[in-house]
């Protein structure tokens, strides 16, 4: 009997704590749509909105160059993505599968770029932008994300590697398949789980940076990302409107939101996904 009424209290303790996390999680998020239907919601300060309208999302869409920001975001995450996805995949596999001549320095140095601070390399990056002649276009965004991606989910990544038996590789060189073989074959498809938390957190990381692109994305308001763009909402040209910035944010999530569902069974079914060959 006391065991019985322990356990119900452990599990209304747990269900409290989870549904404040959610509260916590989604009352934000709320109160940000609510604010994008807002009335002449003018300050970060506001409360509940006394009337709402339709008319800041006709704005956002008509007046500004939101189409523009949102489709330069979309090209840049994606491009973004499928970089760091082929040099994720072929760096851990390198990494996970192979003995080379300073494999341990290299790794140490990819760890060393996570540890340097961010802004302490942006004249470093403006420099390098202003001699290729990137400034202002997004395929240097591109390439920069890719590399700030690609080194932070190596790390991640490899200690998924490293659960794949290795036994299925020898098995197919027993058989006569070479290491690309193995690695397309039979390594990336025991791997979806870790490939698809690499391929959300690489758009994420490529959609939402803000402060490289504020640095060197400062000319021709449509060419800007869209975190850049929305800053111009409440900070710039269009004066200061909470409601329109709200409702650029509401817009700009969509695409996160579908990627997360679209690759969430990954997480779930795929976890403990493995074989070895008998």
């Amino acid at each position: 009997m006391k065991q019985t009424l322990r356990d119900k209290l452990i599990r209304l303790v747990l269900h409290g704590l989870l549904v404040s996390l959610a509260l916590i999680t989604v009352l934000p998020f709320a109160y940000i749509v609510l604010l994008s239907f807002g009335d002449g919601v003018i300050g970060a300060q506001a409360t509940i909105p006394e009337s709402f309208t339709l008319d800041n999302y006709r704005s956002l869409l008509s007046e500004t160059a939101f189409m523009s920001w949102f489709a330069n975001s979309i090209m840049l995450a994606l491009l973004a993505m499928v970089i760091a996805l082929v040099l994720v995949s072929l760096a851990v596999y390198a990494f996970a599968r192979l003995n080379f001549f300073g494999q341990r320095k290299l790794f140490s140095a990819i760890l060393l770029v996570q540890i340097f601070p961010l802004t302490l390399s942006m004249v470093s990056i403006f420099r390098i932008f202003m001699v290729l002649g990137l400034l202002n276009r997004l395929m240097g965004l591109v390439i920069i994300n890719s590399v700030f991606a690609s080194a932070a989910l190596v790390l991640v990544a490899k200690g998924y590697f490293d659960t794949i038996p290795k036994s299925l590789d020898e098995a197919a060189l027993l058989d006569g398949a070479d290491r690309f073989k193995i690695f397309y074959k039979i390594i990336l498809p025991l791997a979806k789980p870790i490939l698809a938390i690499v391929a959300l957190q690489s758009f994420v990381l490529a959609y939402n940076e803000y402060v490289i692109a504020s640095v060197v994305m400062t000319e021709g308001i449509e060419s800007m990302p869209l975190a850049v763009g929305l800053q111009s909402l409440i900070v710039g040209q269009y004066g200061t409107n909470w409601s329109l910035y709200c409702a650029g944010a509401v817009i700009g999530s969509i695409p996160m939101l579908i990627l997360f569902y679209s690759l969430q069974r990954y997480f779930i079914d795929n976890l403990t996904v493995g074989s070895v060959k008998e």
